[in-house]
């Protein structure tokens, strides 16, 4: 039986989990359209951020996802285009 996609509101939730325990802030400060480096994220991060999304989602993202679309909300919608486009290699 094949897992459900996540829907842009999951991929977003599980983004905002990650950096609440990655940063050390309480949820409602991470506003999934405040850009990345705002919230305090670095390169090295993003690195582990795309790393656990690939896991989690079972596809490849490129590595300068993270800057190409640096918001949670802007990644999300990236990341449910690339599955519409069929992009879910991996």
């Amino acid at each position: 039986m094949q897992r459900a996609e996540p829907t842009e509101a999951e991929i977003c939730a599980w983004c905002a989990r990650y950096l609440t325990q990655e940063l050390k802030l309480p949820a409602k400060r991470i506003d999934p359209n405040v850009k990345f480096a705002r919230l305090g994220m670095d390169s090295a991060m993003s690195v582990f951020l795309l790393a656990g999304l690939e896991e989690w989602l079972g596809m490849e993202l490129e590595t300068d996802a993270v800057f190409s679309h640096p918001s949670i909300a802007e990644l999300a919608r990236y990341i449910i285009q690339r599955r519409a486009d069929g992009g879910t290699a991996g």
